[in-house]
């Protein structure tokens, strides 16, 4: 046995600095779970602190040694993300990953008045995402390495009437990592964009119809795996969405329309 076997052996996995948006619920929640039990050291975000601090004592329980702080932050008020990210990853000591998982969706639809309901999608799906990521981004440039992961949709794949404004927002995240991606590799950063299907969790959970729909757990540990695998980009789970978003994308526009909301 070589002596980087041998080293490997006694230090274990490298234990990173996590930090996740949108961690009380879902996807999110799982994740900080997941990291948690691996032992790394985690901080965690929402709107909601007291969940949050419950969130933290199970992580603490599980005594994996990883560190656990938390903050409230609602990512679509962009000033925040600038106050509260930058001072998790100092309390951290860097960041290794970013997890920009916030997200919101809304139900209305044309005829309906829904500009407010809309305009808090996009503010808090699209630029709160930006902002995280720019709050962090010198950070990323100083130390010339990390992982910044955006939770985007399959409804990114195609306008999908009746969620207009969500669909927009997740279009324009997987968009805007696209760009990023590019833009970050002179710095050693990574960038991930994961587009989920149908994950049992409180934004979807009020929809008539979920196909293909999984549990939250097996969603995220699924979400889990392709992010320490170091993927430009995943869809989750892979089948049967995968070639749904082909489907969806070379569907003809007069037949695309007719899956409207009656």
């Amino acid at each position: 046995m070589n002596y980087l076997a041998v080293s490997f052996m006694f230090k274990g996995p490298h234990k990173k600095k996590v930090i996740i948006t949108g961690a009380s619920s879902g996807i999110g929640r799982e994740l900080a779970l997941l990291y948690g039990k691996a032992g790394h050291d985690l901080a965690i975000t929402s709107r909601r602190k007291k969940v949050l601090e419950d969130i933290a004592k199970e992580i603490r329980s599980f005594n994996k040694g990883g560190k656990v702080i938390l903050a409230s932050l609602d990512v679509s008020e962009s000033a925040d993300n600038f106050k509260v990210l930058p001072k998790l990853a100092k309390d951290l000591g860097g960041v290794d990953l970013f997890i920009a998982n916030a997200g919101i969706s809304t139900n209305s639809s044309f005829g309906q008045k829904s500009f407010e309901a809309d305009k808090k999608v996009i503010d808090t799906n699209l630029i709160g995402l930006m902002a995280g990521i720019s709050a962090l981004q010198p950070i990323f440039r100083d130390q010339k390495s990390g992982q910044i992961v955006g939770i985007s949709s399959v409804a990114s794949f195609r306008g999908l009437p009746g969620s207009a404004s969500y669909s927009t927002s997740k279009a324009a995240v997987s968009t805007y990592l696209e760009a990023l991606r590019g833009e970050v590799r002179q710095f050693g950063v990574k960038v991930t964009v994961i587009h989920p299907g149908f994950i049992d969790t409180p934004i979807n959970q009020k929809l008539k119809s979920r196909p293909f729909l999984v549990s939250s757990e097996k969603g995220a540990q699924k979400i889990y795996n392709r992010i320490e695998s170091g993927v430009r980009s995943a869809t989750v789970p892979w089948f049967p969405w995968a070639m749904i978003g082909v489907l969806m994308r070379s569907l003809p526009e007069f037949l695309w329309e007719k899956i409207g909301p009656k």
